[in-house]
């Protein structure tokens, strides 16, 4: 378990798929006075990579150092950056929100020594895959053979990535916070009163209306300026043809009911 030091808290990591809702939860971290979540810092996808490839670690090794020597140093080359950062906003405490680091969780998890704590954003499958179709993002690349139709492979996508969420929720157990955009968008107090109970913060009125205050800009999706509280935003699916819906739910409905949700 998780040691929950008054003095210093642990650090928090927001995943979830892209279009899922996680820039929203960034910003409402980064409202709490207690919290600085900047925008997504990408760097520790690569830095994960070190120790992530076979020739890395053996490379190292043949230096004399041990795995763990690696996930020290690259502890100490993470921290640096978001501490100075937390440090130059006057708040004692970090977060991250970088949508790929669900792709090195187990590499993030270990280099913090299991002293990280998490939130797991997801949204419905369909929402996230018509918000993906919606702009070029380059992430369906790997999905896109054969002519895949691209709706088909936003669904597949988002089913991947929340395979990966869950998988890793149910080895942090109760280090992980598992939020539902649609609840959290339509009655955002209780919801939020329970994140903040969950990460050891005293509830601040602010965060509900995160876009009055001010934050840094950078890679996030733009649209959030539009906003100036949180409101509902789902649905948007139901653009499509019934059957394409239907025939693009059928293709992930294992993990569709899986967060019981529904055409």
């Amino acid at each position: 378990m998780i040691k929950r030091d008054k003095k210093n808290k642990p650090p928090i990591f927001v995943l979830g798929c892209q279009r899922s809702g996680t820039t929203v939860i960034r910003r409402i971290l980064d409202s709490h006075p207690n919290i600085a979540c900047p925008p997504e810092s990408v760097f520790i996808s690569e830095l994960s990579k070190i120790y992530e490839t076979e020739m890395s670690v053996a490379g190292l090794a043949s230096m004399g150092f041990s795995e763990e020597d690696i996930l020290e140093q690259m502890c100490v080359f993470t921290v640096h950056f978001f501490e100075g950062y937390a440090k130059a906003k006057g708040k004692p405490r970090w977060a991250d929100k970088t949508c790929p680091y669900v792709n090195h969780v187990d590499t993030i998890d270990s280099m913090f020594k299991k002293e990280i704590i998490y939130i797991g954003l997801v949204r419905h499958g369909l929402d996230v895959a018509y918000s993906i179709c919606d702009l070029n993002m380059g992430i369906l690349k790997p999905y896109l053979v054969d002519g895949t139709d691209k709706r088909i492979a936003a669904v597949q996508f988002w089913k991947d990535q929340n395979i990966k969420l869950l998988d890793f929720m149910d080895k942090v157990k109760d280090r992980f916070y598992l939020i539902k955009y649609e609840e959290l968008t339509t009655k955002p107090k209780p919801i939020l009163k329970s994140l903040f109970e969950f990460l050891d913060e005293p509830w601040d009125e602010r965060i509900l209306n995160y876009n009055a205050l001010e934050h840094d800009p950078g890679f996030e999706d733009p649209k959030i300026e539009n906003y100036d509280k949180i409101k509902p935003n789902f649905g948007n699916y139901k653009k499509w043809p019934i059957s394409t819906q239907r025939r693009l739910f059928q293709s992930a409905i294992m993990m569709f009911n899986r967060f019981g949700y529904t055409l």
